[in-house]
């Protein structure tokens, strides 16, 4: 039986894992953006406020610097009261460090003094900044990123504002705010991992609960196909049973009809023609005895036809083989437009003898189907071993397979006995249509079937 509960339970696990994987992404991605957006509104805020506050210093500072990159001796120092004034405004908060560059790129003022003088022209910050944008970026580094390099921007929100004397005027230069994001970014770890938590325990619950639910299909389903196959089983030996019973019936029948009656008529009309031999006037009494003769004589015929008809006496006498060729001389006399070929490639000693009685009944069944419904001109059987197996193939060649109207019926329904037949003696069938249009069947009773099959 198909493992159910197991491999729904798999599946089952599998899909949670993977749904719970993608929530956390989604999650995390979603407070990402969310802390990105929190940090540069206080960033940009910060920003304006420092600046509005140093403005006019700032602006003189930067028109005083050169237009050029090349930096002389005449290049006026940062004064020391503007960035102290700064410090002093980002005191207490969560800035890092700050940068000033002038209109072309090159570092003004830091507060890390290595970085002083620095050309970075070609920053993308700066450049979108110096374009009149605000910019912001952040390299965001959790226990997710496992597999990033740490660097020193992490967890770091750079914003870069145009500095100018008021809107619409030329930028003079940029103002870069490093703010630290971590407390930020620890707060969102926390939550996501209580998110995790509270999303894992609700799958999992689920997940409990529709395995209980499946749990208890599966016993509902087990315990219908247990009655299902009980009943089958009954029915299957209550058939098997009936068949034999049949088979029994039909075999007294015939041997009643054979040894009874077609003895009393034969013994009457020995009868009829001993008393006819002692009258020598040829009289009407005579004569009536003269016709009497052929009419005991053509129901002794009828009679032993009927008994064989029931059950051939040959199938228990001579053995399967000759009662089938007997039956294909017989079959192609009263079909003689249909060609009967057979091959048959045991010994009698080879045919268990519970199967013989159930093989010529295939045979006789599917000779009388096809030559009810099929025009053919043809129908073969080959009888033989197959893998240790007795294979019994039936199959049959259309004369005109456009014309044949059985071939809207579905040939199961059409064999559904020869199928019922070989399935309650313990072998395996099957029917297919073949290359010429017309049918196949196959019955195969295996080796280790043989031994148990009882006659039906």
């Amino acid at each position: 039986m198909f493992k159910l509960l197991r491999f729904y339970a798999i599946a089952s696990f599998i899909s949670i894992f993977i749904t719970a994987a993608l929530l956390t992404l989604f999650y995390r991605q979603v407070t990402i953006q969310w802390v990105t957006k929190v940090a540069e509104r206080g960033n940009l805020a910060l920003a304006h406020t420092t600046l509005n506050a140093v403005r006019p210093q700032l602006v003189d500072y930067l028109k005083a610097r050169p237009k050029s990159t090349e930096l002389g001796s005449g290049t006026p120092e940062f004064p020391p009261e503007l960035a102290a004034a700064i410090k002093r405004l980002t005191v207490d908060t969560a800035v890092v460090t700050f940068k000033i560059f002038d209109r072309n790129g090159v570092i003004a003022y830091s507060t890390k003094a290595e970085q002083i003088g620095t050309d970075r022209e070609d920053n993308a910050g700066f450049t979108s900044a110096l374009r009149g944008e605000v910019v912001s970026d952040l390299v965001y580094r959790d226990a997710f990123n496992f597999f990033d390099k740490v660097t020193e921007s992490d967890n770091l929100l750079q914003t870069y504002i145009p500095i100018r004397i008021k809107s619409g005027q030329p930028i003079l230069g940029v103002f870069e705010i490093y703010t630290d994001v971590n407390e930020l970014v620890r707060e969102n770890a926390r939550m996501l991992v209580i998110f995790l938590v509270g999303a894992e325990s609700m799958l999992a619950i689920l997940y409990a609960v529709l395995v209980l639910v499946v749990r208890r299909a599966r016993n509902v389903i087990e315990a219908q196909q247990q009655t299902i196959q009980e009943r089958t089983s009954a029915l299957e030996t209550l058939t098997r049973r009936l068949m034999k019973s049949e088979e029994v019936k039909k075999k007294k029948i015939a041997t009643d009809l054979h040894e009874g009656l077609a003895q009393t008529l034969s013994a009457i009309k020995a009868n009829v023609e001993s008393s006819r031999l002692r009258i020598e006037t040829d009289d009407e009494h005579t004569k009536s005895l003269d016709s009497i003769v052929p009419v005991i004589q053509s129901a002794i015929q009828e009679v032993r036809s009927i008994a064989t008809e029931l059950r051939p006496s040959s199938l228990d006498d001579l053995g399967l083989i000759s009662t089938l060729n007997w039956y294909c001389r017989e079959f192609s006399r009263l079909h003689p437009g249909m060609q009967v070929e057979r091959e048959i490639e045991l010994r009698e000693e080879e045919i268990p003898h519970s199967l013989k009685i159930v093989i010529f009944r295939i045979i006789e069944k599917t000779f009388e189907n096809v030559a009810q419904h099929s025009p053919t001109d043809r129908i073969a059987i080959v009888l033989g071993m197959e893998d240790g197996a007795v294979s019994l193939i039936i199959y049959d060649t259309p004369t005109a397979q456009s014309e044949r109207p059985e071939l809207l019926t579905d040939p199961h329904l059409r064999f559904a006995e020869m199928r019922e037949r070989t399935t309650l003696s313990y072998g395996e069938f099957s029917v297919i249509r073949n290359r010429h249009g017309g049918v196949t069947l196959h019955a195969v009773w295996p080796v280790e079937i043989r031994k148990t099959a009882e006659q039906v």
